[in-house]
This record gives structure tokens, sequence and C-alpha cells, in this order.
């Protein structure tokens, strides 16, 4: 596909989605949002009213978050993978329209979750929302360094990027970064100048290392802000892209189950966003007052989630802690600490991180997978799955994987059991003894 062809197709994706749901998030859903911000009696009210439409029940108000007394009884994604049925309710007003959400999510194990088109009319009008505290408004320019697939594998024209028109975005790929490539990311970002770039933290705390290291600064001169995402963003990140794009990092945290989101506002705050969700805190053992997010949907009226447990951890705010000086009403947390992945340096210099797309759609026989690098271009996928799992099922893994990280080995492990670290998870990206990685 030539880098024209990638450009007509995430153009006529951006304009499906704009007609299906991005109109109606902004203009029905948004402004009622906005106006939660600043109100607290009105962000209650506004939560309750959700709740009663979908009929689930909230642990606490919308002003704080609710901790959870030991053997609460809570929904595990174990729940969900075993009898997903039970929890889809009839087609009805808000939820005739319906989708599928493909998620591997932070362990590994594939998921399907049932969604109303109204849940995704709504999540865009909170992600407007978030865009707007950036600074960004509808119709600017904005750069995408995500796990799309967004070019050929080796571009004759070195362009490892494409344009979205109709979204007015830079599409640039995050499976090709390496110390030969991104001199080159760095010249298309100047020239194209976006107000808002979407990135992992791993992509772009690469090209952020990059400028640093080399002594120089971003040159955009529109940028008000860094949106990262699906991974954690470790602080030390934070600071680095801070320094090379001379801008601040809003950090957005949430999960395809959507029974969560906890957005960053201009003063650096993590805010749990309770009119997007009930959220309430599952105490751990860990010795940093670590809580597991356990989340009610008021969004999805298809398949609502209650107190579904994500798997993801913060650690709250002491009950000392002052309210953030931006005057917003939602509750905060110090840190949002789930979801550490390990980066791969190829023998070529790229860069491999985020790899969970390699298992989405697979949940009907893959319990869950990981990837297992062990150096010189050669990895493992490692799979635990049921006796329905066929060789045609591991060719497509592979395909997958190539597709994202060509020129590499890869082949599928069938394995017993992952071993587990000592939070409960296993790492979904290992390097064996000897690889490269970090």
């Amino acid at each position: 596909m030539s880098t024209w062809t990638y450009s007509l197709k995430f153009s006529l994706r951006s304009l499906a989605r704009e007609l299906v749901r991005n109109i109606w998030g902004r203009a029905f859903v948004y402004p009622a949002l906005a106006a939660n911000e600043r109100a607290p009696s009105r962000l209650a009210d506004y939560a309750a009213r959700r709740a009663r439409k979908l009929g689930v029940a909230l642990d606490g108000d919308a002003g704080a978050l609710a901790r959870l007394a030991p053997g609460t009884p809570v929904l595990t994604k174990a729940d969900v993978r075993r009898d997903p049925q039970r929890l889809v309710r009839p087609r009805g007003p808000g939820s005739w329209l319906r989708t599928t959400i493909k998620t591997s999510g932070t362990s590994g194990s594939p998921l399907t979750i049932v969604q109303s088109v109204g849940n995704l009319v709504r999540e865009e009008g909170f992600v407007y929302r978030q865009l707007r505290w950036i600074g960004w408004r509808f119709g600017q320019r904005r750069a995408w360094i995500r796990g799309d697939i967004v070019c050929a594998d080796h571009p004759r024209d070195g362009r490892y990027w494409c344009r979205d028109w109709i979204g007015n975005m830079l599409m640039m790929s995050s499976y090709h970064l390496s110390g030969d490539t991104i001199g080159r990311y760095i010249d298309a970002l100047e020239r194209f100048d976006p107000v808002v770039i979407h990135a992992y933290p791993s992509s772009i705390a690469a090209l952020a290392a990059w400028l640093n290291a080399a002594g120089r600064r971003y040159r955009g001169t529109a940028l008000r802000g860094v949106m990262t995402s699906s991974e954690t963003l470790e602080p030390d990140v934070r600071a680095a892209v801070e320094k090379a794009f001379g801008t601040r990092v809003y950090d957005w945290y949430g999960q395809a189950e959507r029974v969560a989101a906890i957005g960053t506002c201009e003063r650096g705050s993590y805010h749990v966003l309770t009119d997007y969700s009930g959220v309430a805190l599952l105490p751990t053992e860990r010795e940093d007052g670590a809580c597991e997010l356990v989340g009610t949907t008021l969004n999805n009226a298809a398949m609502p989630l209650q107190r579904y447990r994500t798997g993801d951890t913060v650690i709250p705010h002491g009950p000392d802690e002052p309210p953030c000086p931006c005057g917003r009403a939602f509750p905060t947390v110090r840190a949002v600490v789930g979801r550490q992945e390990k980066i791969v340096t190829l023998p070529d210099g790229r860069l491999v991180a985020r790899l969970d797309r390699i298992f989405q759609g697979h949940d009907r026989h893959l319990v869950e997978g990981q990837v297992l690098y062990r150096g010189a271009g050669e990895f493992v996928l490692r799979v635990v799955a049921t006796d329905g799992f066929t060789d045609a099922d591991a060719r497509a893994l592979v395909d997958k994987f190539l597709l994202r990280v060509p020129g590499v080995q890869v082949r599928v492990e069938r394995v017993d059991a992952i071993p587990r670290g000592p939070n409960g998870k296993f790492e979904f990206i290992a390097i064996a003894d000897g690889g490269a990685g970090r």
C-alpha cells in the first residue's frame, strides 16, 4: 500500500467515526459534562441519574472514592470470560445498536465486550472534554503515535506516517522508531506543527530521549500538550518529555471495559471522572498503599458491568490532601501505577513496546498470552489455550505479529501456565537473559 492509500483508509475511517459518534458526542454529551466540572451538586445528581438509567448501584457519591470492605462481591475478568452472555441485556431504548470491543487487557487475557453505540458516542464526549482541558479545539491539528499500522514495512520514501485528512491528523508508526528514524519523525512533527500529540508513553519517550541527547528542543510552535495513554507514565518519562517538548504531559487512563477513566488537568493532577463511571477502591497489600480500581459503568446500556475489577492500581491521596487548585469537582489520586511494560530494542535499533493487539480477537480459545523476547530478533508468543486452539490460530498470531514487527523471527509456544509476579500478574512483554530491553 502507498502512503496515499493509507491516508485514504484513515480518512474514510475518521469520516465514518465523525458521522456515527463524534458529532453527537461533542454536540449532545460534552455540554453536560462541561457543566459537571466545577459544580459538585450537579456532578452528584448527574452520576445518580445515569446510574438509575442503567439500573446499577454506586458505592459512595461522585465527590469521593469509596473503599470496598474485604469480602465485598465484585465482578472479575474471569467471570466475564466464563459467561459473557449472562451480563448482556436485552435490546431496548438506547441499546438497540451494538458493537463489540476486542481487548487483550493488561494481563494478556483476551476479552470481548458488547457495547451500545450510545456508549461510543458518550466516550467521544469524555475524550473531547480532556482535549479541551489541554487547549485543543475541534478542527485543529493533531499527531498520533500509537499502535496503528500506517505505512509499509519498508516505505521507499522513508515516511513512516500518513495523513488523516478528515481528522486533520498526522498518523505516525510506533513500530519503526529507532535511532536512525527518530530524526525524521521530529522533522515531520515540526513541519505539521500539531496542537496535541497523542502517543504511547514508550513512543514519545523515544522521541524525547533523542531530542535531549542531541541537546535540542522540539521547534513546533502550536503544541499545547502531549496526551499519553495505554501504558503507565513514569515520572522520569514525564520529566523528559516535558523538557524536550516544552509542554505539559496530560496522561489519560481508561480501558476497553469502559468502567473507569482518569484525566489530567492543566495543574498535572489525576482526576477520577466520576461522571464517566462509579469508581471504588479495593485495598491491596502493597507497601505503597496502592488500591485496585473497581468500576461500574454509567454509559454502556448493552453490557453494564458493575463493581468490575480492572486489575489496575492507583495510589490514593491521604485524608489531608488539599483539593486540586484547578477547581474541578472530581476526586483525585496521586498516581496510576498499573500497566508497566518492558521495551525491546531490536538489533537494527527499532524500539518495540505495547504489543497487546497481537492477542485481540482470540478470546474464544486463547486464555492468555505473553510475548517473550530471546534476543537477536527472535520472539516467542507463549499462549495458554484450550483444545480448540488450532495451527491456523497460531499462524494468525504470527501473521499479526509480523505485520507490526516485520523482519524478525517469531513462533508460538503453548504452555500450561504463565508465571505470575508478586502483584499477581505476569509481564506482558518478557525478556530472556541476554535479550536487549528495559
